[in-house]
């Protein structure tokens, strides 16, 4: 680290919001709050919420860092407004006593403007909605769809949540064609050495190096294998005679005894020439001599070259006469075996090499084509997302399109900089930290590279590292975070120490040192000490008891809480410590699944983050063999299938039993024939939750007492989620079937599928270290603390390079990935890639040790202390380590007997509350349609066996058919009867209606034409066929179903309505179509009784109506609000069906179908919504001479005569003023 860098320890105060910053905390530093009071300053005093970035290694992480930046905002902004009323000289004087470095820096800055501030606070809290608080994977995605235009990525990509499909995908089919294009012979060597595997052989492979995309990948060179040469090997085996050697090999052999037996122990050396050698020139002599690389011989193999080795270094004997070691030596046959196997040594080396370079080769062709397969989809991943955005911010365009989202977003603070791999870098990079326009900005960078542990899956120190020089040259500022609030003070001070012994942790990351923090915490009292010792050695006797030990003292610890010994203590209150204050962590799995087994032997609780696929438990089983029944009901092996399982609480003997009734399976059968009609006509949800509720399948699960009956039931909760979202997307019952069985085949750790967590989970927490990152715990167990650090499973190497960087000339040190394999990697990338592995390992025992607040146990196994792994890489340094604050803990001897606490069980008297007479609804909006919805619950009682099986209503519609037999004494028109019904029919006529103008027809028939074709074609096609059914043998059937339409048309607007008043008659500026309204309600419940009592009063009757107890608007859309030269009146088009005949559509039935609909309190509210509009928007308005009526214009029967389809309402002034009064007025409300 630069020592000439000036560095801050008081970012909250010091920090000036342009330019670069880089803050490093420390673990338990207060990172969070420390970037909640930063964000209190920006908004204050520079930028609003929708100008600022902030984005966090996790959603989890975001969520939380919102939150507490609005309670931030929300303390400061209280704060504040309670000092309004102070002078100038108060709030100085109030700064120097404030110990909140925020609170203290705000009133010193705005001692002057606190009303000012507090209004600022007022209005950021009112914006915060518009802060974008997320994941770098997240913003990438904003950024790509909110400047789709300037990146030139206009195109938008779903992302996948099986993005590993894909890259199995694209490894098979470059397999396969790398397969055709090798000679044969190189694929049966290869296929017969068992190096050409299975496509799930590379993907781990593959998937690693992906993580790693903008990382140099080194591809060795392809070996040129000639076969010409092996052909030759079969003579010379023929030649070779072995049982001339028999005086050196055969036990009792004349030279046997020379032989060395550290070389060759128990017998190998006989072995290798009576078995091995035997067995490999009999494959040899065979026709087809490629067998002898059979992985089968690998072993004998094996031996064979080494001891061409052993041969060529002269190790065969131990010290003898030389003429017997040169006879053997210089012997004719040694000679050909020699040449015989170099040959084939040869040979196999190449092999070794080609499967090197397909595995490289693999990783280039898939890193290369998988953006285009996605792009072929249309779906993307998160990390080529960001690849997308990266590329998309290069070149002259690029920086334009950069300039704009720096424009947009001057400000960005990146959380967990640390983990951010080379890709999110470029972009960040290109945007905030370019080198004309960081200065214009802000980047707010903050991590800790002590705590850079994902290396795994793409994080990377050399990233870090190279924008830290980065920044360091564009004279950013560094902070550090120096005090840990997290732990107990003597916890802080005895990790200090220890990480003191060894600062330099490797990659060029160094320790600095920590205080403890002001942060209050409970003490933990044992044996009447406050925190003694918080830092304890277990050691050890045998590595093999580590699980059953840590089980005991645990139970140990919880045995002295129960016994009151062992406690937290602050003030004067107590708390017992219980399973939930303790943490085992560990590498790996194995070692947490082995410390389960002993916790749960035990009985102690374990709670343990599921990583398991909900599609990989038994229930999810049960649903797919329930799925098969339904999809084929009279399958009676399929229906047996589904009824044992235990969503029906059936075993094999009731099974049996049920089959000898009479009944059978048939009512099985049955009811899944009826549930499968049920998922075609109305989808799966509906199907599947009457599947649960008509064979009790939610009372099945529980019915017998389990342990595991919660985790079912959510299990079963989370497939119904998932089944329903994806019926969405997999369309028809097959299609969804099929996808569910092949998640059941092979389950995947996608986070939708994994396990959700339970209500009930609690106790001893069991987690990898790299889980616990960012989390805190009282007690902590840290497994093999000292366990030599082994590289498991090793599919790459990792290396560095030094590059010239082409546009400034500068020496950048470049990531290098290559296949973790010896034979073709130097001395110098091995130990790099060492060197890297062993650092990330020292960073995560930082992380481990650093997550408990009052205690740690670390487990050793080294007796002799030689260890430099894990913690051991510290407290074995040149002397033993020792400090006031650690100890040796004792190794329990025997199993601790559990002490169980006597639960007292008094009975509480419980009396219930009074139920509130006033409750708090959410504002809310409704309209008519909401609350005549009764109508159609009442039509589907009423009249359900006159309702027309294919009718779709519209909104506020409802069709009357009478089904009497009897012919129209005045039938209505054809195109009248036979124009279709329902929803859409109705738009279609209201939309004609707003288009057309009422005093010329000229362009009607075009107008209705080009509507019909544009927007309503099944409409058209519907109508048509009804035409040509009707009227045979009609020429030019469109042309004429066109006018007939529009002379329908004319009938409406030439039908005499009140006082002989015509809608014709109306020019374009006299009417307003489709006329939209919110009409304002009081801020209390919507009384619907007293609106119903009121229509009573005046004889309108309608059926009961719903409340609507959160509305404080109502919203509607007046189909014609116009003027007839006196009045403001407004009509209604309804397109119901009520008749045949001329006579179903005078006034009184019309009144009888606006009663069971409702249409009253339409037209009611309607008029009540002119009524408030025109006293806006007329100076002069009087109620009584400017407000007409309401003409609900029945189009179906209106054909130009007087009294005939149609109905004219025109209520009292006081019954208009009475239901304004009900519905209120919402400003009235809030001022009194």
């Amino acid at each position: 680290m630069n020592s000439r860098v000036q560095v801050s320890y008081q970012p909250i105060i010091d920090i000036e919001f342009s330019g670069l910053h880089l803050i490093e905390a420390s673990a338990g530093t207060g990172k969070t709050y420390t970037l909640s009071s930063l964000m209190v300053r920006i908004f204050l005093e520079k930028y609003l919420p929708r100008q600022v970035i902030a984005t966090t290694f996790t959603r989890a992480a975001a969520a939380e860092l919102k939150s507490r930046i609005r309670a931030r905002l929300v303390e400061t902004y209280r704060y504040l407004d309670a000092k309004r009323s102070f002078t100038e000289q108060e709030l100085l004087t109030q700064a120097e006593q404030e110990p909140d470095l925020l609170l203290q820096h705000i009133l010193k800055h705005f001692a002057t403007r606190i009303a000012y501030a507090c209004e600022r606070l007022k209005l950021v809290i009112d914006q915060l909605d518009e802060l974008f608080v997320g994941t770098l994977d997240s913003f990438s995605q904003k950024l790509l769809r909110e400047f789709a235009f300037e990146s030139g990525k206009i195109e938008r990509a779903q992302i996948t949540d099986d993005a590993k499909t894909y890259s199995r995908q694209l490894i098979h089919d470059v397999l396969r064609e790398w397969i055709q294009s090798q000679p044969q012979t190189v694929i049966d060597a290869l296929y017969l050495a068992g190096e050409l595997k299975s496509v799930d052989s590379f993907v781990k492979l593959v998937e690693d190096s992906l993580n790693f995309s903008s990382a140099h990948f080194k591809l060795p060179e392809k070996p040129t294998i000639q076969f010409e040469q092996l052909a030759q090997l079969k003579q010379l085996a023929t030649e070779i005679d072995i049982s001339l050697l028999e005086a050196y090999y055969l036990l009792d052999g004349e030279h046997y005894k020379h032989v060395s037996g550290t070389v060759f122990r128990n017998g190998a050396f006989n072995k290798l020439f009576s078995e091995c050698l035997p067995q490999l020139l009999q494959v040899l002599k065979q026709s087809d001599i490629i067998l002898v690389f059979d992985w089968s011989l690998a072993a004998q193999r094996e031996l064979i070259f080494k001891f061409l080795g052993q041969l060529a270094d002269q190790k065969v004997f131990k010290k003898c006469p030389a003429e017997i070691s040169d006879g053997f030596y210089q012997h004719p046959c040694i000679q050909q075996i020699q040449q015989l196997f170099g040959v084939l040594k040869n040979y196999a080396e190449q092999f070794d090499q080609l499967h090197i370079f397909l595995k490289a080769y693999l990783c280039v062709e898939v890193k290369k084509r998988l953006p285009q397969v996605l792009q072929n989809k249309g779906e993307t991943t998160f990390s080529q997302q960001i690849r997308t955005l990266s590329e998309a911010l290069k070149g002259e365009q690029g920086q334009r399109f950069a300039v704009f989202v720096q424009a947009r977003y001057p400000l960005i603070l990146v959380d967990e900089f640390q983990d951010t791999n080379q890709d999110q870098d470029d972009m960040l990079a290109s945007i905030w930290r370019h080198p004309e326009r960081y200065q214009k900005g802000c980047m707010i960078m903050v991590g800790d590279r002590k705590q850079a542990i994902y290396g795994f899956r793409g994080g990377d120190m050399l990233t870090f590292l190279n924008a830290y020089k980065d920044i360091q040259a564009k004279h950013g500022r560094e902070y550090k975070l120096i005090h840990n609030h997290r732990s107990v003070a003597d916890l802080v001070d005895v990790v200090d120490a220890l990480f003191q012994r060894q600062i330099d942790f490797g990659e060029e990351v160094q320790y600095d040192p920590i205080r403890a923090g002001t942060r209050p915490h409970p003490v933990l009292i044992e044996q009447n000490n406050h925190n003694p010792h918080p830092l304890r050695w277990l050691m050890l006797k045998d590595k093999e008891t580590e699980a059953q030990q840590v089980a005991w003292k645990i139970r140990d610890l919880l045995n002295q809480s129960h016994a009151g010994q062992l406690y937290f203590q602050k003030d004067t209150q107590t708390q017992t410590l219980n399973e939930d204050d303790i943490a085992v962590l560990s590498r790996n799995h194995d070692g947490l699944d082995k410390v389960q087994f002993e916790l749960e032997r035990l009985g102690i609780r374990v709670n343990r983050p599921s990583k398991r696929s909900v599609f990989d438990c038994s229930i999810a089983q049960d649903v797919g063999a329930l799925l098969t029944a339904i999809l084929h009901p009279y399958d009676e092996a399929k229906v047996k299938r589904a009824l044992i399982s235990r969503l029906f609480a059936m075993d094999l003997k009731q099974l049996l039993q049920l089959e000898q009734t009479a009944e059978g399976l048939s009512q099985f059968m049955t009811g899944f024939d009826t549930i499968r009609e049920l998922w075609s006509t109305q989808g799966f949800l509906v199907a599947w939750q009457q599947c649960l509720i008509q064979f009790d399948i939610w009372q099945n699960l529980v019915a017998a007492q389990s342990k595991d009956n919660e985790r079912v039931v959510v299990n079963l909760r989370h497939l119904t989620e998932i089944l329903s979202q994806h019926s969405e997307k997999y369309s028809g019952a097959q299609n969804l079937y099929h996808w569910y069985l092949k998640q059941l085949s092979s389950p995947l750790d996608r986070d939708w599928e994994l396990e959700r967590k339970l209500s009930s989970e609690a106790g001893v927490q069991l987690m990898t270290i790299h889980q616990s990152k960012g989390l805190e715990f009282k007690i902590v167990f840290l497994l093999g603390a000292d366990k030599p650090f082994r590289e498991n499973n090793k599919t790459l190497n990792f290396s560095t390079q030094d590059v010239v960087q082409p546009d400034s000339s500068q020496t950048l040190t470049q990531r290098v990935v290559a296949i973790a394999d010896k034979t073709y990697l130097n001395e110098i990338e091995l130990k790099q890639h060492e060197e890297r592995a062993l650092a990330e390992q020292n960073r995560l025992w930082y992380v481990a040790l650093t997550r408990a607040s009052h205690r740690v146990y670390a487990v050793l196994q080294d007796l002799d202390g030689k260890s430099v792994s894990g913690l051991a890489f510290w407290k074995n340094r040149a002397e033993p380590f020792q400090h006031r604050c650690c100890t040796d803990e004792m190794v329990l001897e025997q199993i601790p007997q559990a002490i169980h606490l006597t639960k007292q069980t008094s009975v509480i008297e419980i009396q219930a509350k009074r139920f509130p007479e006033q409750r708090f609804y959410s504002r809310g909006k409704t309209s008519f349609s909401y609350l005549a919805q009764h109508l159609k619950h009442k039509a589907g009682t009423d009249l359900l066996a006159s309702q027309s099986n294919d009718a779709v209503l519209a909104e506020d519609e409802l069709d009357l058919i009478n089904t009497a037999e009897a012919s129209s004494a005045q039938p209505i028109d054809w195109i009248k009867s036979n124009f279709p019904r329902g929803t859409l029919a109705g738009n279609f006529l209201h939309e004609i209606f707003e288009h057309i103008d009422f005093q010329c027809s000229d362009d009607w028939v075009i107008e209705i034409r080009r509507r019909f074709k544009n927007d309503y074609s099944s409409l058209w096609q519907d109508l048509l066929s009804k035409y040509n059914e009707s009227f045979p043998e009609q020429e030019d059937a469109e042309n004429l179903l066109y006018q007939s339409v529009a002379d329908w048309l004319k009938d409406i607007l030439r039908t005499p309505l009140y006082q002989g008043f015509r809608l014709n008659q109306l020019q374009q500026d006299q009417y307003l179509s489709e006329f939209p309204f919110y009409l304002a309600l009081s801020d209390r419940v919507l009384a619907m009784t007293r609106i119903q009592q009121l229509f009573a009063e005046y004889g309108l009757h309608m059926p009961e109506l719903l409340e609507a107890r959160s509305a404080r608007y109502l919203n509607g859309s007046i189909d014609l609000v116009y003027f007839d030269g006196q009045r403001y009146h407004i009509a209604d088009y309804k397109s119901n069906y009520l008749g045949d005949d001329l006579a179903d559509y005078r006034s009184d039935s019309i009144a009888q179908s606006m009663s069971l609909a409702s249409y009253w309190l339409q037209a009611g509210l309607y008029l009540v919504a002119l009524h408030r509009y025109l006293q806006v928007k007329m100076q002069d308005y009087q109620i009584e001479q400017h407000l007409g009526g309401a003409t609900y214009l029945y189009l179906r029967g209106m054909n130009g005569e007087a009294e005939q389809g149609y109905y004219y309402w025109q209520p009292s002034i006081e019954f208009i003023l009475r239901l304004d009064a009900i519905l209120g007025y919402f400003a009235e409300d809030k001022i009194a």
